[in-house]
């Protein structure tokens, strides 16, 4: 039994998506850029008509319809592949909406699966076609799957969707038509393929790749040899590398679907890159306007960071969070807006909270088990900080109170679960505690175990997490000792953390409040999601190592939703993922699990005054593959 899914058409491209329909229909209607109709007259190029697909991807422009020419100007470091991947080569098979709410179409139309979600069978858009010329077509798709991440020699990148060379098979049904059998069932396998990570699924042109590989070419072994390569997996690895390693960006020959293209490339000692115009991109915008508008995108490269800053305050870059985004850069920035023609926007962060308290309510310690499992014990705790105070002494006041919840621009917002549990009433927190049986204190005022002992909370810190973090943390530290708790700051290495972690032996670990927008990708907090579920580590080995020594079986209300997590896992629709979703915050809601702080800062973005198309309200994070959802091939600049 199969079922059809339909991906909602949520924001501005989105809809355009479906106008795209009677684009084909209209013959001579499309435009092009002058130099490529300069192209098509000398007959170097074919016609524009020639070039699009079927039903190109029609966006309607943030602002409005842009002017050709211009190049978008970066600054970044060579070996920042993160940077290009996010901004020039977000070109997956579905995308992520420029809210992180939704997965929309994007070089594939639609998608139908079986009701075990083991098989998925995808529409891609007919008449797509590689900077070369070539079509793209389903056998490009298997190619990768089947040849590429399918080799169990192969060493280069895997992408989390298909992390083992047997993880799936890919079939050809026709030229626009692929069916990918899982080795497991995953229903949330399309909402991974809108990831950053699955760029590679539409980066490997088989015509171009099997070049150099033996089974599609009698000469691979002999050319690699040829080249000076020991074999032919080395000669093939540097020109068809998947999106982590610089050879993909450098490849000036490799084939993309991408609307830019390398033509300078980088490099460990390359002081700059260019990437230029691909004029078979498949994208137009509403008036039939070939994408992208802009002509090229240009970074200049420095490893100096302060350098960055400085280009940046000097207008030298047209769109920049990377690299020049943290907080101690803003008064620079903010005080050249004028100078250097820009603007300085802030953007949403998809951080629910600046810093996030998850005391572990499975701890080793019997007695600090069952007190930190205790909701009211949390509620105490978070009763007893003065947010304010770490807004106007650690974030210059411009931050609210904020509870490990979902931001306002998430689905999943609720206001009351932002809200609870804010305010500052250092008497209310003191009777709680009294209310709980700690009455008795130590000589300097700490309350005391039932056994005798301090009631001591270690927090584990990273060394890296120094500044703003640390500095909130020792306010905190100050604010607990009202009410008699001592809160020991331990700051420990990045790897021993992670053993107490695993190990299960840990009171805290404050972190970053991960989960603010893109719940269903980073739940950490709500229920026991990963790893990094430090509130309830035991949780987590219970319901993923069952057998592990340090497993310890939760409540049944967090045995709900880890039923429910599974019911989100076994269905491909995004509406009834959403809805077993919603149960799961309700419930992380009612139990409050996490004690939040304040909300996030914003984001800073340095935006030329010049460029065009730029949405106000996009969230800027790691997770979410930003720029890229924006569809930069919209951006124009003022001439």
């Amino acid at each position: 039994m199969k079922k059809h899914n339909k991906i909602p058409h949520l924001g501005k491209a989105a809809l355009a998506v479906t106008a795209a329909l009677s684009f084909s229909s209209w013959a001579g209607t499309y435009n092009e850029a002058p130099q490529l109709n300069e192209l098509v007259k000398s007959g170097k190029l074919p016609k524009v008509e020639e070039r699009l697909p079927e039903n190109p991807l029609v966006v309607e422009p943030n602002e409005s319809i842009g002017q050709y020419g211009g190049t978008l100007n970066l600054v970044g470091k060579a070996m920042d592949n993160g940077h290009r991947i996010r901004t020039i080569a977000y070109d997956n098979l579905f995308n992520f909406d420029t809210t992180y709410s939704k997965v929309i179409p994007n070089l594939a139309v639609g998608f139908t699966s079986n009701s075990e979600n083991t098989e998925f069978t995808i529409q891609l858009r007919k008449g797509v076609k590689w900077s070369d010329g070539t079509p793209f077509t389903a056998d490009d798709i298997a190619f990768y799957i089947n040849e590429i991440i399918g080799d169990p020699e192969h060493s280069g990148n895997r992408p989390l969707a298909l992390p083992a060379h047997d993880s799936a098979k890919a079939e050809v049904i026709d030229a626009h038509t692929v069916k990918i059998t899982l080795a497991k069932p995953n229903g949330m396998f399309i909402r991974t393929l809108a990831t950053v990570d699955s760029e590679s699924f539409t980066a490997f042109p088989k015509h171009y790749c099997s070049q150099f590989m033996p089974k599609f070419n009698d000469k691979a072994v002999e050319n690699a040899k040829a080249k000076g390569f020991d074999s032919w997996r080395q000669y093939a690895s540097t020109r068809c590398e998947a999106h982590y390693f610089l050879e993909h960006h450098a490849n000036v020959d490799r084939p993309v679907l991408t609307a830019w293209k390398v033509t300078t490339p980088p490099g460990p000692n390359a002081t700059y890159a260019v990437y230029e115009r691909n004029p078979y991109y498949w994208q137009v915008d509403t008036k039939g306007n070939q994408l992208p508008y802009l002509d090229s995108v240009r970074w200049r490269y420095s490893e100096d960071q302060e350098e960055m800053v400085l280009r940046a305050a000097n207008g030298e870059t047209d769109f920049q969070h990377r690299d020049i985004g943290q907080t101690s850069y803003r008064s620079l920035l903010i005080e050249n807006e004028e100078k250097g023609n820009y603007t300085y926007k802030f953007r949403p962060s998809t951080l629910s909270t600046e810093l996030a308290l998850p005391l572990n309510q499975t701890s080793k310690d019997p007695l600090k088990r069952a007190l930190f499992a205790n909701k009211d014990f949390r509620i105490a705790l978070s009763h007893a900080i003065d947010r304010s105070e770490i807004s106007e002494t650690v974030y210059s006041g411009v931050v609210g109170p904020h509870q490990a919840a979902p931001t306002n621009i998430s689905p999943f917002y609720d206001k009351d679960a932002v809200d609870q549990y804010t305010q500052y009433d250092v008497k209310k927190a003191n009777q709680i505690l009294d209310d709980l049986g700690l009455t008795k204190r130590d000589a300097e005022g700490y309350r005391l175990l039932k056994n005798g002992e301090r009631l001591r909370i270690e927090a584990l810190s990273e060394t890296r997490r120094k500044g703003v973090f640390a500095d909130a943390l020792e306010l905190i530290k100050n604010q607990w000792k009202d009410v008699g708790i001592f809160l020991d700051i331990r700051i420990i290495e990045s790897n021993h953390l992670i053993n107490l972690r695993l190990t299960n032996d840990f009171d805290m670990i404050p972190n970053l409040g991960e989960g603010g927008v893109g719940v269903i990708d980073e739940a950490r907090y709500y229920f026991p999601f990963s790893p990094e579920s430090t509130w309830g580590m035991g949780y987590y080995l219970w319901a993923n190592e069952p057998t592990n020594e340090f497993a310890v079986e939760p409540p049944a209300y967090v045995k709900r939703q880890l039923e429910l997590w599974k019911k989100v896992t076994e269905t491909s629709s995004q509406e009834e993922q959403q809805k077993y979703m919603k149960e799961i915050m309700q419930i992380a809601k009612e139990n409050f699990y996490v004690i939040g702080t304040v909300e996030a800062m914003p984001a800073g973005v340095v935006v030329s005054n010049k460029l065009h198309n730029v949405p106000e309200n996009m969230p800027q994070s790691w997770n979410f593959p930003t720029p890229g959802p924006m569809r930069m091939s919209q951006l124009w600049k003022s001439q």
